[in-house]
């Protein structure tokens, strides 16, 4: 698999899946600049794979712009380069000693000329804009995903002539050629009319990939890592996630259409298929939530990073908000910041030792695959869809990590700024940023732009009161005698927090809805933040919640009192 490579320079900017904005010219009414590679994977069936090369020889696309690369996987006897081809074809071999079509798509695109990877089966008819339709979108900016068209025909390849597959393509009257045989539809179909064709449904945009008819830039690819060549099925979708991650935009073209020869094997033995694919693809692709059906699995991909800065807080602080995740979050991993290579084992006196706090926190996570001590964190959280950066001494309160993503998905933002009682001022006390939305405000950022305004713009941004789900990281508990006596107090102040708290909420939520310019409220906010703060902190020791403390701190009493 490639190793990600920087992004280039910032381009035009997409909202979410809004590729509406972008305006691809029309095909036929503008000039091409840029190489197409077509990369065709292939193993066997040499009539079929002529076929395709019939098709691509009769393509809109200037043939001095299509460079076609043939994968042989290593097929017995080895595959021929047909006569009736586009100019610029070559056959080259897959991988010394690899085989699989995620290692043959990669290997083609290692020897691409073009900054265009179109990626077809070998079994596909293209019509004759097909190439063109898929280019245009590219030329507009380097981060977009674009779908074919696909139709599927049971036909025999066999039973197509050559010459009458080119002419039927030049004359755009393919669908003459298949007689009575009707067309049927993808799988993606009913997605693609639920949700206006990806356009209102970003978070499952990159579900609708596939290899049959696909393509992307080659910084994209890069970016994105490339190809999982482990992966025998499945890869289309691993790498259309990732390339999710990478901030791609994902455009089905209707006008870029193609048939399929036959049956895919999704079609021909679906069950077999999906058994087979669902370790592999949970194992990598976290978003597909129903495909990680065991609970507590420890997966390679998490869904979520959490960073905590633990370069200069206590061991005591450090510990606690690292274990507040690890408790009930099997799905996240922690990543422990600090200057680690600083620590040296030579000879020092242990209790006066200067680095003794970071020394702490490296012993107690060590034997954790789940913690990573790092110096610094990549720009995204990527392959993983989101990071949690925690600020040092806040701790999550049981289901508050949940609570949170569950905002970001149902709101689509791109990050979430949370504020609590335990925090001084505008600063958050924690951030939720979403790895797609992230790459993409990156990609597109301009000089000199406010991270969160690059944010707001490719994704939305959205300020949330995070009391319900994040603590300090030092709540004293009382004695129950002490308690009693304050229970009456605490209804008081319970209905107190109460009211400010909706004041606060009213201020998050005009916060929300103007965007940038209400930043300018921060001043009177942060001081409404602080009357708050004196109601909220009788409230937030007792880690209860809001209306119902004072009927379960008296439950938990009669019960510590034997009652």
């Amino acid at each position: 698999m490639n190793q990600p490579v920087p992004a280039p320079a910032p381009q035009r900017r997409v909202k979410r899946n809004r590729y509406d904005s972008l305006r691809a010219p029309e095909c036929g009414r503008w000039t091409p600049e840029l190489t197409v590679s077509v990369v065709v994977p292939a193993y066997g069936a040499q009539h079929e794979l002529d076929v395709t090369l019939a098709a691509l020889a009769a393509q809109t696309y200037p043939p001095h712009l299509l460079d076609v690369i043939v994968v042989d996987d290593g097929s017995e006897p080895p595959l021929r380069m047909p006569e009736l081809r586009p100019e610029r074809t070559r056959f080259i071999g897959n991988h010394e000693g690899a085989w699989g079509v995620a290692s043959a798509v990669d290997a083609g695109i290692a020897t691409a000329e073009g900054p265009i990877i179109l990626r077809l089966d070998s079994d596909i008819l293209p019509d004759r804009t097909h190439v063109e339709a898929h280019a245009r979108w590219h030329h507009t900016a380097d981060y977009c995903v674009v779908i074919g068209n696909l139709g599927f025909v049971e036909i025999d390849a066999d039973d197509l002539d050559l010459e009458q597959v080119r002419a039927a393509v030049e004359a755009d009257t393919v669908e003459t050629l298949f007689g009575d045989r009707g067309t049927g539809q993808s799988w993606e179909v009913a997605l693609l009319e639920r949700s206006d064709r990806l356009l209102d449904d970003e978070l499952r945009a990159y579900t609708v990939t596939n290899g049959a008819t696909i393509s992307f830039t080659k910084a994209l690819y890069d970016r994105s890592g490339g190809m999982d060549t482990d992966l025998k099925l499945g890869s289309d979708t691993e790498l259309g996630y990732r390339q999710a991650q990478a901030g791609a935009v994902f455009i089905p073209d209707a006008g870029a259409r193609a048939w399929h020869l036959g049956l895919s094997q999704l079609q021909s033995r679906r069950d077999e298929g999906k058994r087979y694919r669902q370790p592999f693809v949970a194992n990598r692709v976290p978003t597909l939530r129903h495909l990680r059906t065991h609970p507590g699995i420890a997966w390679t991909v998490p869904y979520v990073e959490v960073v905590i800065d633990a370069s200069e807080v206590s061991f005591e602080m450090a510990t606690a908000s690292a274990a507040s995740v690890l408790a009930d979050n099997a799905e996240a991993r922690v990543a422990l910041v600090g200057p680690w290579s600083t620590l040296k084992d030579g000879r020092v006196r242990p209790l006066d030792d200067p680095q003794l706090d970071l020394r702490l926190i490296r012993e107690v996570f060590s034997g954790d695959p789940r913690v990573s001590y790092v110096e610094s964190v990549a720009a995204t959280a990527a392959p993983a869809p989101f990071r949690l950066t925690l600020a040092p001494g806040t701790v999550l309160r049981p289901n508050g990590l949940g609570e949170v993503l569950a905002l970001a998905d149902r709101e689509r933002v791109g990050r979430v700024k949370c504020l609590s009682a335990a925090q001084q001022g505008e600063r958050p006390c924690a951030v939720l940023d979403r790895t797609a939305a992230l790459a993409r405000a990156l990609q597109t950022r301009r000089p000199d732009e406010d991270l969160d305004t690059a944010v707001e713009e490719s994704w939305g941004l959205w300020w949330a009161d995070g009391t319900a789900w994040f603590a300090d990281w030092e709540e004293p508990v009382e004695a129950p005698s002490q308690l009693l006596h304050r229970v009456g107090s605490l209804e008081a102040s319970i209905k107190r927090l109460e009211a400010k708290e909706d004041e606060l909420r009213r201020r998050v939520s005009r916060w929300n809805k103007t965007g940038n310019a209400a930043r300018n409220e921060a001043k009177d906010w942060e001081r409404a933040a602080r009357d708050w703060q004196q109601a909220a902190d009788e409230w937030r020791r007792y880690d209860g919640g809001k209306k119902s403390f004072a009927q379960r701190a008296k439950g938990r009493l009669r019960r510590m009192l034997g009652e």
